[in-house]
């Protein structure tokens, strides 16, 4: 089959065309989108290369507060018991209940909540370090004294270096005795951890607590005898007034 001249012109403009097209379509495009990536790509690790030499730049502001704030975190620690037991509060209550005088009716202890704090980390021999957990543990106290002792107490729990509270209390007035009674909530903390440790109680050779279970008789005549002073005074305030 013979082409005629128009068929030829026709089949060599469609030639020149692919010729023209292919590059683009392999070549020119596709490399001017990954050139357009990269110029994105570029501009997003400027950004970035920018705020990093900010950040380099503040980098001695940086550890220096790093710095300071475990140190202050180390002060806060030690601050904290490494632990809370029982004989330690006893006797707490107990030097309270003597020095106040305020009588503590009951004591009861609840559970001792466990917050982990630092998992801590593994030394070469498997060995766990720096692991640490926050306690806190509750008392309830049903007590009976003057309002000026419920007073003293509330006072001296505030200006403790132990890290404890009164979370509640309630104060009921004996018009009978003038004195005081209620219930008070002490709320005891600790963190557990290296380089603190929690000093013995000193627990002397004395009877405490009651001689019945049933009864209210109070086992020390120095304690009884502070209670019906202060009882006696307010009573005179009262009747004077």
């Amino acid at each position: 089959m013979k082409l005629s001249n128009r068929d030829k012109k026709i089949i060599l403009i469609i030639v020149i065309a692919l010729i023209v097209a292919l590059p683009y379509l392999f070549v020119i495009k596709p490399t001017n989108e990954n050139k357009a990536a990269v110029e994105s790509e570029i501009a997003d690790l400027q950004t970035r290369y920018d705020e990093l030499k900010v950040l380099n730049e503040q980098r001695k502001t940086f550890e220096d507060g790093i710095v300071n704030m475990n140190k202050e975190m180390d002060e806060v620690m030690l601050g904290y018991a490494e632990d809370i037991k029982k004989e330690n509060t006893i006797m707490f209550l107990r030097g309270i209940e003597l020095n106040t005088p305020l009588f503590m009716k009951t004591v009861s202890f609840a559970g001792t909540v466990v917050t982990p704090l630092n998992p801590g980390t593994a030394d070469a021999e498997g060995n766990v370090v720096g692991k640490s957990d926050g306690l806190k543990s509750q008392v309830a106290i049903s007590y009976v004294g003057s309002y000026e002792a419920v007073k003293q107490v509330l006072a001296y729990v505030a200006g403790l270096d132990d890290r404890m509270v009164i979370s509640s209390i309630d104060i009921v007035y004996d018009s009978n005795t003038g004195l005081h009674t209620g219930n008070m909530i002490l709320d005891q903390y600790a963190i557990t951890g290296d380089g603190r440790e929690l000093e013995e109680v000193q627990i002397p050779a004395m009877p405490h607590g009651n001689e019945s279970i049933f009864g209210t008789y109070i086992t020390d005549p120095e304690l009884l005898k502070q209670i019906q002073e202060a009882a006696e005074e307010i009573v005179e305030e009262n009747t004077e007034e």
